[in-house]
């Protein structure tokens, strides 16, 4: 009977004996991340950074995932209001080496006033900004010494909320937003203390130009002084500090700013010699319509000074077809010989991004190709979008037909880039062509349509047009018929640039944009961050 027992008790140990390694094994394998080397660890949370769900998650799973984890979860935080600077400050009072993986920081705050009246016309409202709240300000110092990419979406940027982003000292990635009736001092003051500064981005294109204002700067800027103004005369620092060495500036739509650009341009100020890269973005043909006399005094003066080395250069051009007029892009193309544009002479990438609606016609990228120095030219990037509804509408005047308008048609593309004498070193050419389709918009029932009630919807209206007539487009913005485009577009234009393609040097890209969906991000490239 003992030994009985005995055998039994020597059994169970023996069965726990055996079981207890694996379960070690199982908490030290947790521990260690699963053995995971610590930079593999990181590449898996870097694509895992644009889904915070999925952060949060791998942050439960053991503690050696945490740390990478909050590497990107907490690597870029939005500010919009007052409990958002709470919720900040209570993350960093409980952890406060997670304020470390702080830097890149986006601050956002506007009156909700109406953007399309000019701010001479708006109704002055006294207000406090949330950026002065206790929260802000306990946090503000704690991210001042993080924040290495700041980017600033407030309006109007003034006195108010200031102070808060004053702190933010060791920025090296300023982007400004809303920048068409920014005052100048305003933006001096803030980049003043900001001396790891390299990279600006002013974003406007809110506010349509007002032609007299307009008229009123031009001449006022045009003037012979020796000041760049007395209103940022007054924001300059008190004791002497080098220009700011920027690589790279973003001037989107704030062309007409006379005296931003001035300011720029003002050598004490900014040292553009180290200029790497300019991303320009001007006007929209529609705002042009109604100024007699555009002045591009500023803006070749600006390419002069960084033409001799400037490395990457994006043009960027608003418009429609009822508006087919672009002043600037006449400016700067009507004579490629005397064209501005040719004292870029170490231009070795360009990329031109038509923004133009409906529109497949080659001709403006042909006119700045011609009118850009080639010489040093390696790569060279054309965007365009098209709806798939007006694709086959486009398809005969751009590609079938060149003896009838060859300037109009995508072989003349093939035709300059891939001559060796003016292009002798380019190494790609990559077409990007938005696909814009609607895939929900159709999906109506005729009961539905008749329930919406508004006279302008444009489902009803196609519906009253007629079922059939309907159901045509319906099957256009299909998933089956627009991927059926997408192959159809890069077949045209391989067929159509044979020289470059057989030289290796053409990559075609489809990008499909359902314009139903209502998550799109915002046009303004304000919003499209480096990786």
């Amino acid at each position: 009977m003992d030994s009985h027992q005995n055998q039994r008790r020597k059994k169970a140990k023996t069965s726990t004996n055996s079981i207890a390694p694996i379960r070690r094994s199982s908490r030290v394998a947790a521990r260690q991340g699963w053995r995971i080397p610590p930079e593999i660890l990181l590449l898996i949370m870097k694509e895992l950074r644009d889904s915070k769900v999925s952060l949060k998650t791998a942050a439960l799973v053991c503690r050696a995932w945490r740390g990478p984890a909050h590497v990107y979860l907490f690597s870029q935080i939005h500010i919009r209001k007052s409990s958002d600077c709470s919720r900040i400050s209570k993350i960093i009072q409980k952890s406060p080496h997670i304020a470390s993986h702080m830097n890149r920081l986006v601050v956002q705050e506007s009156d909700f006033q109406p953007m399309f009246e000019s701010v001479k016309d708006r109704t002055s409202i006294s207000r406090v900004s949330y950026l002065q709240s206790r929260d802000a300000t306990e946090i503000a110092s704690t991210l001042g010494s993080c924040v290495r990419e700041l980017g600033v979406s407030v309006y109007p940027l003034d006195e108010n909320n200031l102070k808060f982003l004053k702190q933010m000292k060791q920025v090296q990635t300023l982007r400004v937003d809303q920048c068409d009736e920014m005052r100048v001092d305003i933006l001096a003051e803030l980049i003043q203390d900001m001396r790891n500064l390299t990279s600006l981005h002013l974003f406007g294109g809110q506010i349509d130009c007002d032609v007299e204002e307009y008229e009123n700067d031009r001449l006022e800027s045009l003037a012979d002084t020796t000041a760049t103004s007395s209103t940022v005369s007054s924001a300059e620092p008190t004791v002497d500090m080098p220009p700011f060495r920027l690589t790279r500036l973003t001037l989107d739509r704030v062309e007409h700013r006379f005296g931003l650009l001035k300011f720029l341009l003002d050598s004490r100020l900014f040292d553009l010699g180290a200029l790497k890269s300019l991303d320009l973005t001007w006007m929209e043909a529609e705002d042009q319509f109604g100024i007699a006399t555009l002045d591009f005094t500023f803006l070749d003066r600006l390419f002069r000074k960084v033409g001799t080395n400037l490395k990457g250069l994006t043009l960027g051009l608003w418009g429609t077809h009822f508006y087919p007029r672009d002043q600037y892009l006449e400016h700067y193309t009507m004579n490629p010989v005397a064209s501005p544009l040719r004292c870029l002479v170490t231009l070795e990438s360009l990329s031109i991004i038509n923004q133009e609606y409906d529109r497949f016609d080659p001709s403006l990228f042909l006119a700045l190709l011609t009118s850009v120095p080639s010489s040093s030219s390696t790569h060279i990037q054309l965007k365009t979008l098209v709806n798939v509804d007006d694709f086959a509408e486009f398809t005969p005047v751009f590609f079938a037909h060149p003896e009838e308008d060859p300037a109009k048609h995508w072989k003349a593309v093939d035709s300059l880039l891939g001559d060796k004498d003016r292009f002798p070193v380019l190494k790609t050419l990559t077409l990007t062509i938005i696909l814009e389709f609607q895939s929900e918009v159709f999906k109506l029932t005729l009961h539905d349509t008749e329930a919406c009630g508004k006279p302008i919807c444009f489902p009803c209206v196609m519906m009253r047009l007629g079922d059939e007539r309907a159901k045509e487009i319906a099957t256009r913005h299909a998933e089956e018929s627009v991927d059926q485009t997408s192959t159809q577009i890069v077949g045209l234009f391989e067929g159509t640039l044979t020289r470059l393609k057989e030289k290796g040097l053409l990559n075609v890209e489809v990008e499909k944009q359902d314009l139903s969906l209502p998550d799109l991000k915002p046009e303004s490239g304000f919003w499209k961050w480096d990786n």
